[in-house]
């Protein structure tokens, strides 16, 4: 596996490895960020809710009004993909290009794959037009606090469907393959763990893994009163059971043993011995 790796949280990676870049946070409620070279921009992801009342923001007709109870709509009409292209550009302005864009779907009771791909062009025609070398991913998503609607990226079927129009419609978009969240978008469940389900959710990417970028991993963790905390605790946590654990990892070798770069991204929040729990498992 040949990964490119990014510092997440400001945690350190094991000794031995360099990161290459650092994620950098570009929601929908930031002014400004870190004057860092070598970057990777994570945008807004719509898991709650947003204030949307910055002064960038109030430089903007559709991003700010584009929401329900507060949660932002991503890629809600082709005004607003012109928009969210000229929000990053207006964000990154006094700071370097970042090295990578990571955008997120829209949910589908407004926006189909095929309504989400028109739009998106107008996106990548904007950011490479400016930055023609910077790759533009997006991640899969599972669990909102959005109402009336669902991620239209979720589940392995819907990663196979996207990657079926990247084909032929010709566009650049990756896709950036968050393992623990295509779990929960296949309701599979680390502690009852299913691994014929899981395995033919890797069945049905595998075809289209040279348009899968970089990949999120993380744990979940357990708190005091029983609630499942995610980006918390390692692997260990997630599976109780050591052999869900390994299956789960080579489906992860399954789809990034070919030699392509891609993007590691361990969002782990609980402390840098964590993450450095969670690298190890991926890399051995």
């Amino acid at each position: 596996m040949n990964f490119i790796y990014v510092q997440y949280g400001g945690h350190s990676y094991p000794d031995g490895i360099k990161t290459d870049l650092v994620e950098v946070a570009g929601h929908f409620d930031k002014e400004d960020i870190p004057d860092i070279s070598n970057y990777s921009l994570h945008t807004e992801y719509s898991y709650g809710k947003r204030k949307l009342n910055s002064d960038l923001m109030k430089g903007f007709l559709h991003l700010p009004v584009d929401n329900k109870d507060g949660v932002p709509q991503l890629w809600k009409s082709e005004e607003w993909a012109e928009e969210f292209a000229r929000f990053i550009f207006t964000l990154t302005s006094e700071h370097q290009e970042p090295c990578v864009i990571e955008i997120h779907p829209p949910f589908n009771d407004y926006c189909d794959m095929e309504a989400f791909v028109t739009r998106y062009k107008v996106f990548e025609s904007m950011i490479h037009r400016a930055w023609p070398d910077t790759p533009i991913v997006v991640e899969n998503r599972a669990g909102s606090v959005y109402h009336g609607g669902k991620f239209i990226l979720s589940k392995a079927q819907d990663i196979e469907c996207l990657c079926k129009l990247i084909e032929s419609e010709g566009i650049k978009l990756g896709v950036v393959l968050d393992f623990p969240q295509l779990l929960t978008g296949e309701n599979i469940k680390p502690d009852q763990f299913d691994a014929e389900k899981y395995l033919n959710a890797i069945d049905l990417i595998y075809p289209y893994r040279r348009y899968v970028k970089g990949i999120h991993v993380w744990g979940k963790k357990k708190s005091i009163n029983g609630r499942w905390v995610a980006h918390n605790g390692t692997l260990n946590d997630l599976f109780p059971m050591q052999e869900d654990k390994e299956i789960f990892l080579n489906g992860i070798k399954a789809i990034c043993d070919d030699g392509l770069p891609r993007f590691l991204v361990p969002e782990v929040n609980s402390g840098a011995d964590d993450l450095a729990n969670v690298v190890r498992d991926v890399l051995f």
